[in-house]
């Protein structure tokens, strides 16, 4: 047994996850089995390994994401229970005639925000833009899930952005510019293989596209741009207070958690909600799943880190001569297929690939950062311990298994653009 490669354990252990909760284990029970036995399969002693379970469950970044978990889901029941959902999505259907275009819309605008389990906001919001339709749960948890993901191969607000941007010590813009085709393939990829053969017919009335119907609109998603917005005038704080020499600046999961209390206020004061309410949405008896869900993942996360699995498998595929291009789109994917987050597929896999990018070119250099990205992104759509993914089908009540299905030809798509723009920008490098 010891002889078997690690990136044979680390598939071995996903697909025994899946079958723990195919036979309806809860995920967050599954998750924290799989993170045992990988760990004492990669070689970790009990107490190492218990050592790890510990800290990864009290350290910061664990607890941050169960905060930001935590008030997503009381902002969503106050805003579905307060009627302020319904609202949204009928001030948005007011200026279209498809509920496709509601159901897409929605999540992508929830996608501006940088917030780990953000499609937990606009899952209630797909729900009510489908209430009418008949589609199967896994469509209803697709839709939400892939539009939630257009924006963070480039978004700067994104940690994974960020870090990439960083590793790679290119200016922000010039990372944007590269990375900007990837979002419009993404959408477009929606469009065509998630959307279009629901098949739906637009109502006949007419929409009304005034400035009140927009102001309307604008008014119900407010919380969404008091967020934003908090998260903004945070970053300008902090650029501002550089300028003065004084360098300070919250971790990214923590200039979230303001905002989402501000938009907590917001919520809780516009619709008049009174104490009764909001204790009633903290003690909602969908709250401690999710967040024991949001724990597992990260100590499934801590173990992969602690037992250096991700680093095993590089040297595995370099002691299996691999081509180095394949070395490149193997590594993030795979990490992201491991850690179902942004920043944890470029903090694994960047600073072991980056190395190997040409670098005669700086159009060249970012050419091979954004296959690299890419395919990373993509190993992250399909992780079995994505949270947004996970927190989406456990909100529809959706099949793990079956909820793959529908996103096999986009992420297909999304993968072969990548590669197709990686050879034309190199191309481009290479012309006299």
């Amino acid at each position: 047994m010891d002889g078997i490669p690690v990136l044979v354990k680390t598939i071995l252990v996903f697909f025994m996850v899946l079958a723990l909760s195919r036979v309806r284990l809860k995920l967050s029970y599954c998750l924290f089995a799989g993170a045992v036995v990988l760990g004492l399969w990669s070689g970790m002693e009990p107490y190492p390994l218990g050592k790890s379970l510990a800290c990864n469950f009290v350290r910061f970044e664990t607890v941050n994401l169960v905060l930001i978990v935590g008030l997503i889901l009381v902002i969503s029941r106050l805003m579905k229970d307060s009627g302020q959902m319904e609202r949204i999505v009928d001030r948005f259907g007011a200026l279209t005639q498809d509920p496709r275009t509601v159901g897409a819309v929605m999540p992508a605008l929830i996608g501006l925000l940088p917030m780990p389990g953000g499609a937990l906001f606009s899952a209630p919001m797909v729900e009510t833009a489908f209430c009418e339709a008949s589609l199967s749960r896994e469509k209803k948890t697709v839709v939400n899930y892939w539009f939630r993901h257009m924006w963070e191969y480039w978004w700067p607000l994104y940690p994974g952005v960020v870090l990439a941007v960083g590793l790679l010590h290119v200016e922000v813009w010039r990372f944007i510019a590269v990375m900007f085709p990837m979002t419009l393939i993404t959408a477009l990829a929606g469009v065509f293989f998630i959307l279009r053969p629901m098949g739906m017919k637009a109502p006949e009335e007419k929409r009304s596209r005034d400035g009140k119907a927009v102001g309307a609109f604008l008014w119900e998603v407010m919380p969404i741009i008091v967020v934003v917005a908090v998260i903004a005038v945070m970053a300008l704080l902090t650029l501002l207070l550089k300028l003065w020499g004084i360098d300070w600046a919250l971790p990214g999961g923590v200039a979230i958690l303001p905002g989402l209390l501000a938009a907590l206020i917001w919520v809780i004061r516009l619709n008049r909600i009174p104490l009764k309410g909001v204790w009633s949405a903290l003690t909602d008896r969908d709250v401690l799943p999710m967040i024991l869900l949001v724990a597992a993942i990260m100590l499934f996360k801590g173990v992969m880190t602690d037992s250096q699995a991700v680093t095993h498998i590089r040297d595995e595929l370099v002691s299996y001569r691999f081509p180095l291009i394949w070395v490149i789109l193997v590594m993030p994917f795979l990490s992201g297929l491991i850690t179902g987050i942004a920043i944890g597929f470029v903090g694994a896999s960047f600073p072991l690939i980056i190395p190997l990018f040409p670098s005669g070119s700086l159009l060249e250099y970012l050419s091979y950062a954004c296959l690299a990205y890419s395919f990373g992104y993509m190993g992250m759509m399909l992780s079995p311990v994505h949270l947004c993914f996970l927190v989406t089908k456990d909100y529809f009540g959706a099949s793990l298994l079956k909820s793959y299905r529908p996103l096999i030809l986009p992420v297909g798509t999304v993968l072969v653009f990548a590669w197709l723009y990686f050879m034309v920008l190199t191309k481009w490098v290479a012309a006299p």
